[in-house]
């Protein structure tokens, strides 16, 4: 598996995650009960943090191996 398969699999994991946590806390609302599966805000931000990063490490580093793969003096 190269790089930018690999960060762009674990950006669409920690997302799901991110989605995940939000329907948590929306039936968490809808419901009335207090979950304790609920990150929170800062954790939402968090997880978000990293799955934006992963996606634009792996959006470089496709770039990177198509420029690669173009140019043959490389």
């Amino acid at each position: 598996m190269t790089r930018e398969r690999f960060c762009f699999w674990a950006a669409g994991v920690v997302f799901t995650l991110f989605v995940a946590d939000i329907l948590i806390a929306k039936i968490q609302v809808m419901s009335g009960n207090v979950l304790p599966l609920h990150l929170g805000d800062l954790g939402q931000f968090l997880v978000l943090l990293v799955a934006v990063a992963l996606f634009v490490i792996g959006s470089l580093a496709r770039e990177e191996a198509e420029k690669r793969r173009d140019d043959p003096r490389t």
